[in-house]
């Protein structure tokens, strides 16, 4: 590249070439063709020779830097930054290159406050080594499991990205669809305006500029010594809780967010509710828990025991891979059973809660070994069935068993997650409105008859029905129905959370009011409640698409609908796009399906090839090991749309995953992995409840492909649609 005397050095400082390094530019211009041809050891070479000849100049020193780190030498980047900073400790670049550094190490603290050096050191220019910096902070960030310091640091670098670089985007992207992370967490951080009657305007508008330009820093100093003198203006504590959670700064954020939350609730109960859930979000809960049990009873009579079991139907056999449960120390069980409270319904005729079948637990037969006589093992968590249920096994098992009982602890599991999952097993006939309906009803029942005599620790030990009639509880009770109605949504329940508000005396729940309402600002958790039929066209438009964005399943069925009753956007939106977003947020497959085929009918309709939406649909067809469908798909694929390059590419992909072609475009053979075993589909399960303490992704939503109790990783959809790859 040729370097002009009268544009900046790449080392940061605000000096032109011609006032600050004239000497150099042969060696800058030679430098910058080597990076560019991807010379990075001869490169190195080169700079280490011209740190001979300016042993303390920017110039030489940030390449040297750079160049050390580009190669990936801990210790000799370590040195190389570190140089360069002792150098020019006023320079930006050199405290953007520590902070990206220190972000490479893990050291979290340090990284984000060189990075905020850098920013309050930078006087005209946003040197490019700040951006990069950006997002090495904010993937250290995302990391250690601080989801909004991460969105603020990909947010700042997404507004100065160059139009080639997408990266950021794509994070703030991946964060909003991720199903593990809470829909608390996929807001936005905002920041409150000065209030009318605050007598410091000039001084808050200050902070508040810093702070919007990401001196994250310096506005929250300003805005803690403004806090001295108004300790509990929630306009102060809302940005204060912002600003600490863009630095990183969780644990005191919450505890500021909380403060807040109690000083806003008479003047705006909602939105002291929303900041109550999230600071419980980010605060350890020590909830509740019960061990996860293995009972052992010792075998006496082997052939009658296994024939008690195969007669039983509430024991049922599990035809699996039984080599799978062995290890080097313990050989594979003889047979696996899913223990259920009752024999399974042969037809969903008359079917109701009562008698339905639930899985209690799991059942392995082991044979003699050398050290150790022949059992049965049964697992499940030690709750208010636990008991029931071994003594449902000593009556199946009768006299072939010895009745004492050895118990081992395997694990432990949140006992208000025990409580909202349930497994059932249910007839191989059943209709999915049936199920649907069934599912309804057992929500309902267990979060209006069983979650609310629940005692909760956020509730000083009290369950919710007892926090409804202490005053002082209102704020926390309310933010644990926000929670669990966020759960919900993330899960696709179907269930009115209205009604659990009506039963807990609490206000909020319904449509909003119109008056007033902007959709833009408004916080995500309420977008559901937007009154959609009354919306503007453009209202209606930008609503929807901050739902499908943020992944918000109710939200996005909500405007949906609505976009899809519109006359008046008729001609203006991809109808079938609007249907392949209900098909990804329905409950249930079948519903899933029927939106998928009036995708693609759709597609048709407009002109357009149906050959994507009919690759989702084979995806789902996988999912179900429906096979006669997938084949005619596959064949209408092949035949109409295989010259499609997106369909094509798409095709690939899935058949790829479900393992029917290897990542070099050979046939597989197989069948898809998943799917329930031979002898039926296994248990329907449901739940889900997201927990500080659990920050993975929460148990699968009612799923027909769900694992059986006592073991197994949850499984994962295989649905594809078009735009999530």
């Amino acid at each position: 590249m040729t370097i002009d005397a009268y544009s900046y050095p790449p080392c940061g400082t605000n000096k032109k070439i011609k006032f600050y390094c004239p000497d150099m530019i042969a060696d800058i211009e030679k430098i910058e063709r080597m990076l560019q041809g991807e010379q990075r050891v001869a490169c190195l070479e080169f700079v280490r020779k011209l740190l001979e000849k300016y042993p303390n100049h920017s110039v030489p020193l940030y390449y040297n830097a750079v160049l050390n780190l580009q190669l990936s030498d801990e210790q000799h980047a370590e040195a190389a930054v570190n140089l360069f900073l002792e150098h020019h400790p006023d320079n930006p670049a050199a405290h953007a290159l520590k902070a990206t550094l220190e972000a490479a190490l893990g050291k979290g603290d340090s990284a984000i406050d060189e990075l905020q050096t850098s920013l309050e050191k930078t006087e005209e220019r946003l040197h490019p080594s700040l951006y990069d910096a950006f997002g090495a902070v904010g993937q250290m960030l995302l990391m250690t499991g601080k989801v909004l310091g991460a969105r603020s640091h990909f947010t700042l670098q997404s507004n100065l990205a160059p139009e080639d670089d997408n990266m950021p985007m794509q994070m703030l992207m991946r964060l909003n669809h991720a199903p593990e992370i809470p829909i608390f967490l996929k807001q936005d951080l905002s920041l409150a305006e000065c209030p009318a009657d605050f007598p410091r305007k000039e001084e808050f508008n200050k902070a508040l500029q810093d702070a919007a330009q990401g001196l994250w820093r310096r506005g929250l100093a300003q805005f803690e010594e403004l806090r001295a003198g108004a300790p509990r203006n929630p306009a102060i504590l809302e940005n204060i809780a912002s600003l600490q959670f863009s630095l990183g700064q969780d644990d005191t954020a919450a505890k500021t967010l909380h403060t807040y939350a109690v000083a806003e609730q008479r003047a705006d109960f909602e939105a002291a509710t929303e900041a109550e859930a999230l600071a419980k979000a980010l605060t350890d809960q020590e909830e509740e828990q019960i061990d996860v049990v293995n009972a052992s009873m010792p075998i006496k009579e082997m052939e009658q025991l296994l024939e008690k079991l195969r007669v039983d139907e509430r024991a049922e056999y599990l035809p699996i891979d039984l080599s799978q449960l062995g290890t080097e120390d313990t050989p594979p069980p003889r047979a696996a059973y899913l223990l259920l409270d009752k024999a399974r319904t042969a037809s969903d005729a008359d079917l109701t809660l009562d008698t339905i079948s639930s899985v209690l637990g799991e059942v392995l037969v082991f044979g003699k070994e050398t050290d150790r006589a022949a059992r049965v093992e049964f697992t499940s968590a030690k709750g208010p069935r636990f008991d029931q249920a071994i003594e449902l096994l000593k009556e199946i098992c009768g006299d072939t068993i010895e009745p004492t009982v050895e118990e081992h602890v395997q694990g432990r599991i949140f006992a208000l997650q025990d409580l909202m999952n349930w497994q059932w097993r249910l007839p191989d006939d059943i209709k999915p409105e049936t199920r649907s309906r069934l599912m309804a009803e057992k929500r309902s029942e267990i979060i209006l008859e069983q979650w609310v005599n629940f005692p909760l620790k956020t509730l000083n030990g009290k369950s919710p029905l007892e926090a409804s009639k202490d005053a002082d509880l209102r704020l926390p009770l309310a933010a644990e129905v926000l929670t669990l109605e966020m759960v919900g949504q993330q899960e696709k329940w179907k269930f009115d959370f209205g009604k659990l508000r009506e039963k807990l005396n609490l206000p909020g729940g319904g449509l909003l009011p119109l008056e007033g309402l902007d959709v833009v600002s408004l916080p995500i958790t309420r977008l559901h409640r937007v009154p959609a039929a009354q919306l503007s066209d453009q209202d209606l438009v930008q609503a929807y698409g901050r739902s499908v964005i943020r992944g918000l399943n109710k939200a996005v069925e909500h405007f949906a609908h609505e976009l899809l009753n519109r006359d008046s956007l008729k001609d203006q939106i991809d109808r079938a796009q609007l249907y392949g977003e209900l098909a990804r947020t329905a409950p249930e497959s079948d519903e899933a399906l029927d939106y998928l085929q009036k995708a693609q009918a759709e597609a048709i309709a407009q002109g357009q090839s149906p050959g994507l939406w009919m690759v989702a649909e084979l995806s789902m067809r996988f999912e179900r090991r429906e096979m006669m469908e997938a084949q005619q798909l596959m064949q209408t694929l092949m035949s109409k749309h295989a010259q499609e390059p997106q369909t094509a590419q798409a095709l690939f992909g899935v058949l790829q995953r479900f393992g029917l072609i290897t990542p070099d475009g050979r046939m597989a053979g197989g069948m898809p992995a998943g799917g329930p075993p031979a002898g039926g589909p296994p248990p329907e399960a449901a739940g889900g409840l997201w927990t500080p303490d659990a920050p993975a992704a929460p148990p699968a939503a009612p799923s027909p492909q769900a694992p059986p109790a006592g073991g197994g990783e949850e499984k994962k959809s295989g649905l594809w649609l078009p735009g999530m790859d």
